[in-house]
């Protein structure tokens, strides 16, 4: 409901307030106690970059599952606003994965970096220790490591 100027008013629901406290407090009791203990967190690296993005399922096999932690770290970082987030460009088919920034605005123009992998597998592990690392800043935890 617009007020007399026609503005929109800007409030609690607006700004999502409830998401945000809970998405808080979730990161702070079930994320964060992982990532905070450096032995732990190196598991949790290690995991995804082994398997960035799941083999096939095979035969006979259960299917792959990632680790609690590191399943719920993904989901997580899958959520974070579209302004500035990284994604993947092919931009040579099957041989050259470049990492690229989102506008934020529909139509936009997606900014590439000059990062580039042969594989899909080492974009994705680069983009999930881009995400990780911005999580860690946004929450004063400053023990990230720097070659991981």
């Amino acid at each position: 409901m617009a007020n007399e100027t026609g503005a929109i008013p800007d409030t609690a629901l607006r700004q999502d307030h409830a998401f945000k406290a809970v998405d808080d407090y979730d990161t702070r009791m079930y994320i964060l106690p992982y990532l905070t203990d450096e032995e732990n967190r190196e598991k949790i690296i290690a995991e995804h970059k082994a398997n960035p993005r799941f083999a096939a399922t095979q035969p006979g096999h259960p299917a792959p599952i990632y680790s609690q932690p590191l399943a719920r770290l993904i989901d997580k970082l899958r959520v974070i606003p579209q302004t500035g987030k990284h994604i993947i460009v092919e931009t040579k088919p099957w041989k050259e994965y470049t990492i690229a920034i989102l506008p934020g605005v529909r139509g936009g123009t997606v900014q590439l970096t000059g990062e580039k992998y042969p594989t899909r597998e080492e974009a994705d592990h680069a983009i999930f220790l881009k995400r990780l690392g911005k999580l860690l800043e946004a929450y004063g935890i400053e023990t990230w490591p720097a070659n991981s």
